[in-house]
């Protein structure tokens, strides 16, 4: 029986290279010469990882989930306690991790947050009016500053969002990609004031003190007073009646506010890269708005079109942000013909499976109507990650790109630079498009 899956025999830094460079290309080249499930190794981390392409043996990892059989979060607890602290449901497993998930996912039921729906149209209206006529930018700039607002007003409220964090820190944070840098634990030091920790640990103090004086402030109101994630944070009881400690509102508000936008706005970039680069679909998206009352769409019935909803689900299918999740084993796991051993890594990689031309006819080819007719198994179409891990912020990131999308499809014209052919990049720990997705704006008649 064979103990371990196959991959490249170059050093670990010529792996690394290819791995960080050309991410999506390097994981065809592995899988087309090793098979669905190969082997790559990076200095950067522990041991080497196995990136399982094989569905089926992915169903398996994510049926596993919840069980001893397979850790999640603590084994990136050294490097990202670092960057996000040591309480959020990221780096957690277990009781604890089962535990943080039922207090915060009531929240983010679309009952909740749907709430929200005409202020995210409300903020999506306001940022497409500044952008400048004629113009040409980058999109996920603008994306940025579209879903950071909507992020800063679902956590503390239409009347706080701008009031809890200082604006020059968010526009000194927010203003830049994050450095990916700030992921791997031997560069977690302070070499000084240019040093990519320095910046960092700077402004998440700021962050960290904005939202621990509006904590404050708020016990001195009644409870229920307000109706945002940050104040489900604060009331939000168990079975015992025990809440989450303030450090831990603190690590999880922080990493909502530092993950959540970001990697929505990548998506929207992609989105616009796809949509604005293919007329048939664009035409089709903007007569199905139409008929749902045009800029006039209140936004239940913009979340209910079926085109829209079948177009980000290929946006996510296409260009999925993470390229894969991650596990390790505590004992030993058989997989198809491969007894893997206690702590090997397992990474079900969402990019290969996304792309099996078995599952997906013509998987390259941008085609939403894939979706509008078949259902797919969440072992074969998974952009949020499965199992008991499945992003929590699913539901809220699809509904929050179909509003976005639906104003600017009625609102903008965008034009992709001339022989402008996106490449998937790292941004932090998650993949975008190079250069932003550079295009023109023109406003597009009311």
């Amino acid at each position: 029986m064979e103990t371990a899956a196959p991959g490249p025999t170059s050093s670990s830094f010529v792996q690394a290279y290819h791995f960080y460079r050309r991410p999506t290309a390097y994981f065809d080249e592995c899988a087309r010469r090793y098979g669905d499930n190969f082997t790559i190794r990076i200095p950067t981390f522990p041991a080497p990882i196995t990136f399982v392409g094989d569905p089926d043996a992915i169903k398996e990892i994510f049926a596993a989930d919840g069980t001893d059989l397979l850790e999640a979060g603590s084994f990136v607890r050294p490097v990202m306690a670092r960057v996000i602290g040591e309480h959020a449901m990221l780096i957690i497993d277990g009781a604890e991790h089962r535990r943080h998930r039922g207090l915060i996912m009531p929240y983010f039921m679309r009952g909740q947050f749907s709430k929200f729906g005409d202020t995210i149209l409300k903020l999506a209206d306001r940022q497409i009016a500044s952008w400048p006529n004629a113009a040409r930018f980058p999109i996920r700039p603008k994306m940025r500053d579209i879903t950071l607002q909507v992020m800063l007003n679902l956590i503390f409220g239409e009347e706080r969002a701008m009031a809890v964090i200082a604006p020059d820190v968010i526009r000194e944070f927010f203003g830049r990609d994050p450095s990916p840098l700030v992921f791997i634990r031997s560069l977690q030091r302070d070499l000084g004031p240019l040093t990519p920790w320095r910046f960092f640990l700077r402004l998440r103090g700021e962050i960290y003190r904005g939202i621990a004086n509006e904590m404050a402030h708020r016990r001195t109101e009644p409870v229920g007073t307000r109706n945002d994630v940050l104040a489900a944070l604060m009331e939000a009881r168990d079975e015992t009646g025990a809440g989450l400690t303030e450090q831990e509102i603190l690590d999880e508000t922080l990493t909502m506010v530092l993950a959540g936008n970001d990697t929505t706005a990548t998506a929207l970039a992609w989105a616009v890269y796809y949509i604005f680069g293919d007329p048939k679909v664009l035409d089709e998206l903007r007569r199905e708005i139409e008929s749902a009352g045009g800029d006039a769409s209140d936004q239940a019935a913009i979340v209910a079109l079926p085109y829209l909803d079948a177009t980000v689900k290929e946006v996510l299918r296409i260009a999925p942000i993470f390229l894969f999740t991650m596990r390790r084993l505590t004992r030993p796991m058989r997989l198809g013909k491969i007894e893997f051993a206690a702590n090997t890594f397992l990474a079900p990689c969402i990019y290969l499976v996304h792309h099996r031309a078995d599952l997906w006819d013509e998987p390259e080819r941008f085609n939403p109507s894939r979706f509008l007719d078949l259902r797919h198994p969440s072992h074969h179409f998974f952009p949020f990650g499965g199992g008991t891990r499945h992003c929590i912020g699913a539901a809220l990131a699809t509904y929050e790109m179909k509003l976005v999308l639906s104003r600017i499809l009625m609102r903008a014209d965008l034009r992709l630079a001339d022989g402008y052919v996106a490449r998937p990049k790292w941004i932090a720990n998650f993949i975008g498009p190079s250069k932003g997705v550079p295009v023109r704006f023109t406003a597009r008649a009311a």
